[in-house]
């Protein structure tokens, strides 16, 4: 071996990842974490026993908790690293990663510390320093080369880690309200927030993702706390992070995780399933909820629906994830990152697995294809039939209240929401007209 990585959780040296001479990455778990009490795993894939795991689960583990696409090529160039060396990447930026882990260095409560955005961008309006923040991500990704910030977000979207202060300078995990701060985590710190700015290419984005996530709640889908917030010209979609927990003792806290592309040791170019390399399928996407407890196998099966229903048709594998926290078995994660495609024609529109085997657009989805769907997934089909039909009327139910309560937030365009709220229901009904079919 030529070189090694320690991987922490807090002051827990829970293993190393080590290099081999041909670049293969493999983790090897310590004999201390092996011994502690409520031990989790790496991985489901990473089972908690003595000696190596292989390469072929490590290297594509690791892989998932960086950015994609150009916001990979953009941290990586200001690191002066290649964008495939991905533990050369981590060891620069994972202190404040998704789930629970860092990597090269242990989280030393000692240095935590959080700069208000007001502080880090000399502006006294918090709303302006939110809209510098927002554009300063646009030059630099995590806010990558910034003292004392190490953060790793996945996915190819602009985001940004923050935390939610408050008025003591105290981090709470709550969305922001009035009198609090917005803040930098440094030194380790955990994050409680993640911020995802607008898109013009993308009208609206805002405003969809909020509504879509505050409608599935209101179907009794857990799912993360959404709201959108106002940034001078610009605004953000906030949501609370659910890999973040504040103890009994009042100290804020990491809860481990990884998503289905990293439970399935899929790397993130493989999170769709189309491709000339299919990544996960509908089927295989269900039938890692088997490794959940039967309740929340049923939960998987509802955020499948739903996303089908609202046309969410960027439902990948990395959309997806399990908690696994101290001394429990693994558990899903509330749903996030859901919105519907319906309002932008030149994006795909297609779902992100093959629906009953054949590439189908979500409100195409009739009565034969959710059997299908049942089978593969060793579902009763008339059970599935019936909770599609359940979610359906929760939708309509609920639609016109959570568009309300959408439209109230600062800076949100009403014609956005009415927009995304009316085509939502539109495909919603659309799939129940052909639930007979």
């Amino acid at each position: 071996m030529s070189e090694s990585v320690p991987v922490y959780f807090d002051s827990f040296r829970l293993g190393e990842i080590e290099v081999g001479e041909g670049g293969e990455l493999d983790f090897t778990y310590s004999e201390t974490w092996l011994a502690t009490r409520g031990a989790f795993p790496l991985s489901l894939k990473v089972p908690l026993r003595a000696g190596p795991h292989s390469p072929d689960i490590v290297t594509p583990w690791l892989a998932g908790l960086l950015p994609e696409e150009q916001q990979l090529t953009l941290v990586a160039r200001s690191l002066g690293l290649a964008r495939t060396d991905v533990l050369a990447i981590l060891r620069e930026i994972g202190a404040d990663t998704a789930g629970a882990l860092s990597f090269g260095a242990p989280s030393d409560r000692a240095a935590w510390s959080y700069t208000p955005l007001t502080e880090l961008y000399s502006e006294a309006d918090p709303s302006a320093a939110l809209e510098a923040h927002l554009e300063d991500l646009g030059r630099r990704p995590l806010l990558v080369g910034e003292d004392g910030v190490r953060q790793s977000l996945a996915g190819g979207q602009k985001k940004s880690a923050l935390a939610v202060l408050d008025p003591d300078g105290h981090p709470v995990m709550r969305l922001p309200r009035e009198g609090d701060v917005l803040a930098v985590a440094r030194g380790g710190a955990p994050s409680t927030i993640i911020l995802k700015p607008d898109n013009p290419a993308l009208p609206g984005m805002v405003e969809n993702e909020v509504f879509c996530l505050r409608l599935a709640r209101a179907a009794g889908i857990a799912s993360v706390e959404a709201t959108a917030l106002a940034a001078g010209s610009r605004s953000a979609i906030c949501v609370l992070r659910y890999d973040r927990r504040i103890t009994a003792s009042s100290r804020l806290h990491r809860v481990h995780q990884e998503d289905f592309a990293q439970t399935n040791a899929l790397p993130p170019g493989l999170k769709y399933e189309m491709g000339t390399v299919p990544g996960l399928t509908l089927a295989g996407l269900l039938e890692t909820g088997r490794a959940l407890p039967p309740a929340d196998a049923l939960a998987l099966l509802d955020q499948v629906i739903f996303n089908i229903l609202v046309a969410n048709s960027d439902a990948h594998a990395k959309n997806y994830s399990l908690l696994v926290p101290i001394g429990g078995g693994p558990r899903l994660a509330p749903l996030y990152d859901v919105s519907s495609v319906l309002p932008w024609d030149q994006v795909n529109q297609y779902f992100a697995q093959k629906i009953a085997g054949s590439k189908r657009k979500p409100g195409d989805t009739a009565a034969r294809h959710w059997d299908a769907i049942s089978a593969s997934a060793g579902f009763r089909p008339a059970d599935v039939r019936r909770r599609v039909r359940t979610l359906i009327d929760r939708i309509v139910a609920n639609r016109v209240k959570t568009a309300r309560a959408v439209t109230a937030l600062p800076g949100v365009v009403t014609g956005h929401v009415t927009q995304v709220s009316e085509l939502v229901e539109q495909n919603a009904l659309r799939i129940g007209g052909r639930l007979r079919e």
